[in-house]
């Protein structure tokens, strides 16, 4: 995969660490640490000190309970930011956002990867939300311009059609049947956003897959995805896991968002034993450190 014309990933068990900047107030993590320009740009050069090989820019909160914002005051949030690390660092950008507009000025911008929290199918749930000014799909954007993507489960989607079945085998006069297991629903979710991504004409090597960590699922289910990690890779795409700080951590141990990153260095190693390319984490020292002395481990297992 080509990103920021650097190929990664480059090395076999390598997993490559994508750094969070958060430009919004009310993250659930670090909100309004970073919407001053001289902190976003003091943050992405700490990262990059640190090991971070991507920096991924996000300009709304996607929180339990966040506050939508408008295209265009995500825009604005993003492109200062990207132009202002553009200018001063070497370094793929990475643009979280499930908007096509907004998507699409930031490839315009210069960004080098997306990453969209719907995997291609917000419209699937929010058909109200498309933009009658805006002819292009979020795929269909990508697609345009080139760029790899990251496609993240979102477990609503799959959520909505549980229900229709519910309804359909109590029209039946069927016992309700509960939810799928859900590691196949992630698959099938994943492999619906493949199917999108095909018919724009993305390939699956421009692809990283995301099995979306803390959207829409419980806290037994964001358990059950970590422990199988492995059985979510798909062949020919890249896997991303981001879980950093998320609910799963807090909720098992009871603790706030300040105080899981030791839980988020073990979400980097069990990504790391199943395959994973890539994690994104707020604290890019802590993770990389885990990361390196892992892999110097497993190279002694083959010798």
């Amino acid at each position: 995969m080509l990103i920021g014309g650097k190929f990664i990933p480059d090395a076999e068990g390598h997993v490559h660490i994508m750094g969070i900047l958060n430009l919004t107030p009310d993250s659930f993590s670090d909100g309004g640490n970073y919407m001053e320009m001289d902190k976003a740009l003091f943050h992405t050069e700490e990262m990059i000190r640190e090991g971070a090989e991507v920096i991924d820019l996000g300009a709304e909160s996607t929180r339990p309970g966040y506050i939508p914002v408008s295209a265009k005051e995500e825009t604005e949030r993003l492109v200062s930011v990207l132009r202002g690390i553009r200018k001063r660092f070497d370094i793929p950008v990475s643009v979280d956002t499930y908007k096509a507009r907004v998507m699409d000025a930031a490839f315009s911008e210069g960004a080098d990867i997306g990453n969209d929290i719907w995997g291609f199918r917000y419209e699937e749930l929010h058909p109200e939300a498309v933009d009658p000014d805006f002819p292009l799909s979020m795929a269909e954007v990508v697609a345009k311009h080139g760029k790899p993507v990251v496609l993240m489960h979102n477990d609503l989607l799959e959520r909505k059609a549980d229900l229709r079945r519910e309804e359909q085998w109590q029209r039946s006069g069927v016992s309700e049947q509960g939810r799928s297991d859900v590691l196949i629903r992630v698959r099938d979710g994943l492999h619906r956003s493949l199917e999108i991504a095909a018919s724009a004409g993305i390939k699956k090597e421009n692809i990283l897959l995301d099995p979306g960590v803390g959207f829409a699922k419980t806290m037994e289910e964001n358990q059950r995805v970590l422990a199988g990690l492995s059985c979510i890779r798909e062949p020919g795409c890249g896997m991303l896991l981001g879980a950093s700080r998320k609910s799963v951590i807090g909720d098992t141990l009871q603790l706030p968002p300040e105080e899981r990153e030791e839980g988020t260095i073990v979400t980097s190693i069990l990504a790391a034993e199943a395959g994973y390319d890539f994690v994104r984490v707020h604290d890019v020292k802590k993770n990389r450190r885990a990361l390196d002395f892992y892999e110097r481990i497993m190279e002694r297992r083959s010798i």
